[in-house]
C-alpha cells in the first residue's frame, strides 16, 4: 500500500469510529439509554398515570387524551382540565375545579397544572414544575 491509500483509510476508520460515538438515540438522555428524554403526546396518551410512591393505592392518578383533555383523581375526588405538549416537551395544562372529598388528597391537579415541563424515563413521567423537584408517575399495569 501507498502512504496515500494508508492515510485514507486510516481516516476513514478514525471517522467512522467517530461518528458511532454521535449517532442518533445515543446521546445521554435518548430513550434507549436509561435516562430521562423529553415526552411525546404519544408517550402521555393511552396510560394511566399513578404516583410513584403508591399514594392512595392505585385510587390517584391521571390520564391524557389525545383530544387535549386530561382526567383524573386525587384518590376520591375527580379531576380534569386541559393540556397541550409542544416538541420540546413543554406542557401547558389547566386543572378544572373539584370537589373536596375529605379522603388522600393527592394533588395529581397540582402537580399537572404545574408542570411546565415532562419527561419519561422508562416506564416513568417526570412532571417538572417551574421550581423544585420533578414528580414521577409510573404508568398503570395493564
Amino acid at each position: 500500500m501507498t502512504n496515500r491509500t494508508t492515510a485514507a483509510l486510516t481516516a476513514l476508520a478514525a471517522a467512522l469510529v467517530l461518528s458511532g460515538c454521535g449517532a442518533a438515540g445515543g446521546g445521554a438522555g435518548a430513550a434507549g439509554s436509561g435516562g430521562p428524554h423529553t415526552a411525546t403526546a404519544a408517550d402521555l396518551t393511552g396510560a394511566r398515570w399513578l404516583p410513584a410512591d403508591g399514594a392512595a393505592q392505585g385510587r390517584a392518578f391521571a390520564e391524557f387524551a389525545a383530544d387535549g383533555a386530561w382526567t383524573g383523581s386525587d384518590g376520591c375526588n375527580g379531576q380534569g382540565g386541559e393540556w397541550t405538549l409542544g416538541d420540546d416537551g413543554v406542557l401547558r395544562a389547566t386543572a378544572n375545579p373539584s370537589t373536596l372529598i375529605a379522603c388522600e388528597n393527592v394533588p395529581v391537579a397540582r402537580w399537572v397544572s404545574d408542570a411546565v415541563h415532562v419527561e419519561t424515563e422508562g416506564d416513568a413521567l417526570l412532571l417538572h414544575p417551574a421550581t423544585g423537584d420533578p414528580v414521577r408517575l409510573v404508568r398503570a399495569p395493564r
